[in-house]
C-alpha cells in the first residue's frame, strides 16, 4: 500500500505506482493516447503513444501509436505493437493521430478512437481535423480501414458502451485559436452508434455555455443516469457538470462541482459503489485525485503527484483483482526530463 485515503463510509487504497512505458531509455515521449478497454474477460488492450522527445520538448504528438495486450487483468503484457493507421498517417506527412478513448461492442470488437492533427503544428494535437475510427474484430490482430465518425473538426474527449448503444463524447472546436471553447459555434455533442462503430448520429447538444471549456468525461452513474464533466479554463476549482435522465437525449445542469485542488483534464470512474476523479490539479500542479458517494460532491482531494510538469494526461479501466473483487487501474504520464513523459500504472481499490 501506498496511499490510503480515509473516508466515513469508505477508503481508497493506492499501490506504489509502476513504470508501464520506459521511454527515458529509449529516448522518446509519449504525449496523450491512454486508451484502454476490455475486450474479453481479463483481456485488455492499452495504448500509448510514442513521439517526439524533441518537438516541444516531448509535449508534442508528433509520433505514432502503440499498443499492447493483457491477457491476465494487468498482471502481463504482450510486447507493444503499432498501430497501421498511425504510422500511415505519419509516413504520409499530412496527420498525426492520438488515440485516448477506445470502446468495445458484444461481439468483442475493438473501437478505437483516433484524434487527426496537423504535422506542421509544433504541439501537433491542435488544431484537429474531423476524427475516425478503426476497428478490430480479432483482438488487435488486424485493424479495419479509418473512417469519419463525426462532420465537425474537435476532439474526442471520451466514449463508452452501455446495453449495445456506444457513446461519443465531441467538443466541436477545431482547435484553430485554442483548445478551449472561444466562439460561439464551439459546443459539446453527444454521438451514438447503434451498429458498433461502423456509423455514428447526432444525439444532442449538451446546453453548456462553452467558451473556455475545454476536455470532457462522460459516466453512468447507479441509477442509469448519463453524467457529463468538463473543464473551465477560468474557474479551474468548478468542474462543470450535466446530467441526462433520457440516456443523453437531452441534458440538465447540476451546477458546478467544487474541487479544492482544481481539476484539468477530468477522468472519471465508478467502482464499488465509489466515484473516482482523477487529472492535472490547478495551474498544472500535480496529479491529483478525489473521491465521492454520489458523483455530485467530492471530497477535498489528494495530491498523487505535486510537481508541476506539462503531464499527468490520464485514463482508467476497472478490471478484475485476484481476491475476486475489482480494482481501478489508472495510467497517466510522469515527466522525467522537461516535458518528456514515461507512462506509469497505478492500482486503486475500495475497502469498506
Amino acid at each position: 500500500m501506498w496511499h490510503k485515503i480515509d473516508r466515513e463510509k469508505y477508503c481508497v487504497v493506492l499501490d506504489e505506482p509502476e513504470l508501464y512505458v520506459d521511454n527515458k531509455s529509449r529516448g522518446r515521449s509519449g504525449h496523450m493516447s491512454h486508451a484502454m478497454v476490455e475486450f474479453a474477460p481479463d483481456t485488455f488492450i492499452d495504448f500509448n503513444s510514442n513521439c517526439s522527445p524533441v518537438r516541444c520538448k516531448g509535449h508534442s504528438a508528433f509520433g505514432w501509436i502503440e499498443y499492447r495486450i493483457s491477457n491476465d487483468a494487468g498482471k502481463t503484457y504482450s510486447e507493444p505493437r503499432e498501430l497501421p493507421y498511425s504510422t500511415e498517417a505519419l509516413l504520409n506527412g499530412v496527420y498525426t493521430i492520438s488515440v485516448e478513448k477506445a470502446v468495445t461492442w458484444k461481439d468483442g470488437r475493438i473501437v478505437a478512437f483516433c484524434l487527426r492533427n496537423d504535422t506542421l503544428h509544433p504541439v501537433c494535437c491542435e488544431p484537429w481535423f474531423t476524427p475516425m475510427v478503426v476497428i478490430s474484430y480479432d483482438g488487435g490482430e488486424s485493424w479495419s480501414k479509418p473512417h469519419e465518425v463525426s462532420p465537425y473538426k474537435g476532439r474526442i474527449y471520451d466514449a463508452l458502451e452501455r446495453d449495445g448503444v456506444i457513446y461519443m463524447l465531441q467538443f466541436a472546436n477545431d482547435g484553430a485559436v485554442k483548445f478551449t471553447g472561444n466562439k460561439k459555434e464551439d459546443i459539446y455533442k453527444l454521438f451514438v452508434s447503434l451498429d458498433g462503430g461502423e456509423s455514428f448520429e447526432e444525439r444532442s447538444d449538451i446546453p453548456l455555455d462553452a467558451i473556455g471549456r475545454g476536455y470532457g468525461s462522460l459516466l453512468f452513474d447507479g441509477q442509469g443516469r448519463l453524467h457529463m464533466y468538463a473543464y473551465n479554463i477560468n474557474a479551474e476549482r468548478e468542474m462543470d457538470h450535466m446530467v441526462s435522465d433520457d440516456l443523453g437525449f437531452s441534458w440538465s445542469s447540476a451546477g458546478a462541482c467544487y474541487l479544492e485542488k482544481g481539476i484539468r483534464n477530468p477522468q472519471t470512474a465508478l467502482i464499488d459503489g465509489v466515484y473516482i476523479l482523477h487529472g492535472r490539479g490547478e495551474k498544472e500542479k500535480g496529479f491529483v485525485l478525489y473521491s465521492s458517494k454520489d458523483g455530485y460532491t467530492w471530497d477535498e482531494g489528494v495530491y498523487l503527484e505535486t510537481e508541476k510538469k506539462l503531464c499527468y494526461y490520464s485514463n482508467n479501466i476497472v478490471l478484475n483483482d485476484t481476491d475476486g473483487g475489482k480494482y481501478l487501474l489508472i495510467q497517466y504520464s510522469d515527466a522525467y526530463d522537461e516535458a518528456r513523459v514515461n507512462v506509469m500504472h497505478m492500482r486503486l481499490k475500495i475497502t469498506k
